[in-house]
């Protein structure tokens, strides 16, 4: 069999049934706001990143057609990228064992109102895909917005008269922002060249300009399908000329105030509702913020709009209550606006519980209360859910609601643990589904798996139920009409998916001689856990639940006589504000925080390169550097004395000259060196050449003559042919400069993301800031930089739209794996044995990885044959396949797509055959 070899997945599972049950639950709210501080809060400044990612289409023709990318095969590095996955599990583990495969958070369903073995799939970082087989035992998904620019998705949308025609808005709105949105007219084969959605409120004599970062919802009139509407972080918006020009609808009477849009719903006849939240203007837009509800309603297709909070029982007294709201419309009910029925599902103000559903039968002219809160208890209660709070203290993070397209009188509403169902327009609910329903901890509860945070719902045209979660799509065919207790989920739907959304990657390190542990690849990833492969193989199985963050592991192996494989003799995983340590390569856990300050959400963990099973990290508020030895019982504070070299005054420990607290971000290692390490904060780098006790401080990196610099410092890196740690390489993610007293200025186009110092941070130069035709990089931030372990002129930088690759010491780049490896974020690099092989992880796509040896890795995620995504197997996949006869992953016009067959990573006659099957179809 393909993937983890059964004995080992037998022994996995035995092991997995003995881990400690403790179990991980995510932080949605901490998660948000260190997001926001890892990537500031400029949303409008991602704007840049459409741009930079058109030009890279340009140059690399990634995306583009055949003979476009004939020309441009050989631009940039030999080898090109497979996805190693995640594509499944065996397994997964959070406080019990489950036989469930997750994905990454989804964003919308649609299926296709006709042909129900069509369906779409918008995630929140690893873009839009597709199946023609969603009703298929095996369901063959196909990405379809890999080359556009972006994979950070917030809405999806469909015109009701035509389901080819689809709306795409960029930025989810809890994660990574980006402004945009675009539209197909084929089905997702090609996009539209994005609009960016502009607002303008008045704040006093002037006026305060918005950017929208994040488009929450779209709908299309069913009735005049050029009339669209979005609801965005930056207010509500409509086009007349379906969506190729947009203007913002001013909403507010409150001049001081602006509208957090979420949720819209048509009601028949040109009436529409659309939910919101007011907020301060001169602040920047946030989620869960506190801002009350805002009902609007509009009877003349969106054009003006009147403040509808009157409707509600209590009127605007019960908005002050409520916060977001998501609303859904019975379709069955539109023939006549004055009893279209519309429910409104709304979180209190502070988002913290369910205030209440509303049912509206009059399209939304009054609305009545279903008590549907805490006040109440569903049919068929439990520990995870024992009222009808199903949002819970996530309220303003977890909404999903949706009436049966048939019956108005079934309704489904998902949140934090659980969804529940009525039958009868409200009165009684039953609870669905749970999110760990074998946790030891509630003594088992009779309810099938669906991942927790639930955001999206949608009901095919044959009947099928489709949740959407953080952990991915789940299935049922029976929601609809078998009693709450017989209901089944499946989460067999989730395989194929690689939207994983990637923090960070570990894999077998140089000292690593087995060469059966060379295929040990460990990631941590958002609400998925921390996800281990062993050996050569697509199935990632998870370990710890919860977020997982920083990993690390020891050079030393051993041979575990229960797998019968090579583990590390220590393997550190963490979770936002806690590690914790293996000694059977993530079998068996315990926490260990001894010796630590409290822990940043962004826990980063690295070995020590020259020190055997020494490892290496950070504390949150106060800020310090520990290490922790094998041997040791507790982690060691080394935070030492803090030289500034701007003011050449000494502080210590992590604290500014004026007493400040310093916020660490990342942290490295010297790979030759002992007791060389670094770290960077938001504007500064430090390095110790002494194991800690003495830190040189860096100055903050500026063009020449300016009094503003770099800051979202996001890596560090040692140059490996200067063991006394003072060259090193920081990375910035910044879309703007900024100075001493916090003011910004606009990021000069000569002054690039990378840096590089050769006396230790007094001087810094700027690489890779050249025109991108001339060597340069992409105008985008960069997450890391790795330097080659044999090779020190040879560099990697992961950045916000792919990976590049300098061998002049970072004087030209290259894309690497030019059109193979999608155009996404890079979050972190790991480079195995040689130099030969390196696996990026993405936020979004899982994980890359490239091998320029002659023979790659074994087992990866296969194409169906769509060589360039535009949803149909044709001549030009045939002849995508004919340049790639009998390449391997060594050769730069090797293409996975046209890989679907087989056990080796090569296009041959079974590929072929396959292709020729499929001729003139869909993949």
């Amino acid at each position: 069999m393909r993937g983890t070899p059964v004995l080992l997945v037998a022994a996995l599972l035995t092991r997995a049934a003995a881990l400690a049950a403790e179990v991980q639950g995510d932080d949605p709210a901490a998660r948000l706001r260190a997001t926001r501080e890892w990537y500031g809060d400029d949303g409008a400044g991602r704007g840049r990143i459409l741009e930079a990612a058109r030009r890279e289409r340009d140059r690399y023709a990634v995306g583009e057609s055949r003979a476009a990318r004939m020309i441009k095969a050989l631009v940039g590095a030999s080898g090109t990228f497979i996805n190693i996955g995640p594509s499944k599990a065996d397994f997964a583990f959070n406080g019990a064992r489950y036989n469930e495969i997750d994905s990454g958070r989804v964003r919308q369903i649609l299926a296709h109102p006709m042909d129900p073995d069509v369906l779409y799939l918008a995630t929140a970082g690893g873009g839009v895909w597709k199946t023609y087989t969603a009703r298929s035992s095996t369901v063959l998904w196909e990405p379809l917005t890999d080359a556009i620019g972006t994979t950070a998705v917030g809405t999806l949308a469909m015109d009701p008269s035509n389901p080819d025609i689809l709306f795409l808005g960029f930025g989810d709105p809890f994660d990574v922002k980006q402004p945009g949105i675009t539209r197909s007219t084929d089905g997702g084969g090609t996009w539209s060249a994005p609009a960016v959605l502009h607002a303008s409120y008045a704040v006093g004599n002037g006026t305060q300009e918005w950017t929208a970062g994040s488009v929450t919802d779209i709908k299309v009139d069913p009735r005049n399908s050029a009339v669209v509407l979005a609801t965005t972080d930056a207010g509500l918006f409509r086009s007349t000329d379906a969506g190729v020009t947009w203007n913002h609808v001013p909403l507010a009477s409150d001049v001081q105030r602006y509208f957090y849009m979420w949720s819209l719903a048509y009601a028949g006849d040109d009436v529409w509702l659309a939910a919101g939240q007011t907020g301060d203007v001169t602040a920047p837009p946030t989620p869960s913020g506190d801002g009350t509800l805002a009902l609007w309603r509009s009877t003349d297709d969106g054009l003006t709009w009147t403040y509808a909070t009157g409707a509600l029982p209590g009127g605007e007294s019960t908005a002050q209550l409520a916060g977001r709201a998501t609303l859904a419309t019975a379709q069955s009910t539109l023939g006549e606006p004055a009893t279209s029925r519309i429910f409104l599902l709304a979180a209190t103000t502070n988002g913290l519980a369910q205030l209440d559903l509303f049912r509206s039968d009059d399209a939304g002219l009054s609305f009545q209360s279903l008590r549907v809160n805490g006040s109440r208890s569903p049919e068929n209660p439990n520990p995870d859910q024992p009222s009808l709070d199903v949002l819970a203290v996530q309220a303003w993070y977890n909404q999903a609601l949706v009436v049966d397209p048939a019956n108005p009188d079934t309704v489904f509403a998902g949140g934090q643990l659980a969804m529940v169902r009525s039958m009868d327009a409200g009165r009684k609910w039953s609870v669905l589904s749970d999110w760990l329903p074998n946790n030891p901890e509630n003594n088992q509860i009779d309810r099938p798996y669906v991942h927790a945070d639930i955001h999206a719902f949608a009901i095919g045209a044959d009947g099928t139920f489709y949740a959407g979660s953080d952990g991915g799509i789940f299935v049922s065919d029976n929601a609809l009409s078998v009693p709450a207790r017989d209901v089944t989920f499946t989460s067999a739907r989730n395989e194929g998916l690689v939207t994983h959304l990637v923090y960070t990657v570990a894999c077998a390190p140089e000292a690593w001689a087995n060469t059966s542990a060379q295929g040990f690849v460990a990631g941590g990833m958002q609400d998925n856990g921390t996800r281990v492969r062993f050996g050569e193989t697509t199935t990632f199985n998870q370990v710890l639940g919860g977020d997982g963050i920083g990993l690390a592991m020891s050079a030393k192996t051993h041979l575990d006589s229960s797998l019968q494989v090579q583990v590390p003799d220590v393997f550190i995983a963490s979770v936002p504000g806690g590690i914790y340590k293996s000694p059977d390569g993530g079998q068996n856990f315990s926490r260990f925080t001894d010796g630590l300050a409290p822990l940043p959400f962004f826990v980063r963990v690295v070995p020590e390169s020259q020190a055997a099973d020494a490892f290496l990290t950070f504390s949150g508020t106060p800020a310090g550097v520990y290490r922790w030895q094998t041997s040791e019982f507790r982690w060691r504070n080394v935070s030492g004395t803090l030289h500034w070299q701007d003011s050449g005054r000494n502080t210590t420990g992590f604290v500014t000259v004026d007493g400040s607290l310093i916020g660490l971000r990342n942290i490295a290692s010297h790979p030759k060196a002992s007791g060389v390490w670094g770290v960077v904060s938001n504007r500064y780098a430090y390095m110790t050449s002494d194991g800690g006790l003495n830190w040189l401080v860096s100055l903050q990196p500026r063009p020449a003559g300016s009094a503003f610099g770099a800051y979202l410092l996001s890596s560090i890196e040692f140059d490996a042919g200067d063991t006394s740690g003072r060259t090193y390489y920081i990375t910035s993610l910044a879309p703007a400069l900024i100075d001493a007293q916090n003011h910004f200025s606009p990021y000069p186009s000569d002054f690039g993301h990378v840096f590089r110092t050769g006396d230790a941070g007094a001087t810094w130069e700027s690489i890779g800031q050249q025109k991108v035709e001339l060597g340069g990089l992409p105008d985008v931030g960069a997450d890391v930089i790795k330097v080659d372990p044999n090779v020190a002129t040879t560099l990697y930088a992961g950045t916000e739209v792919g990976l590049y690759r300098s061998t002049d010491s970072g004087q030209t780049w290259s894309r690497l794996g030019a059109g193979t490896l999608p155009l996404v974020e890079v979050r972190d690099l790991c480079l195995s044995p040689g130099g030969q092989q390196l696996t990026a992880a993405t936020y979004g796509r899982g994980f890359w990885q490239i091998n320029t040896a002659a023979a790659g890795s074994a087992e990866y995620v296969r194409g169906i044959g769509d060589t360039n995504f535009d949803s149909r197997i044709d001549g030009e996949d045939l002849m995508d396949l004919a340049d790639g006869w009998h390449s391997t992953q060594s050769s730069p016009v090797y293409r996975w797509q046209a890989d679907f067959i087989g056990t080796s990573n090569g296009i041959d006659d079974a590929d072929l055959a396959a292709l020729l099957a499929r001729f003139g179809g869909p993949p």
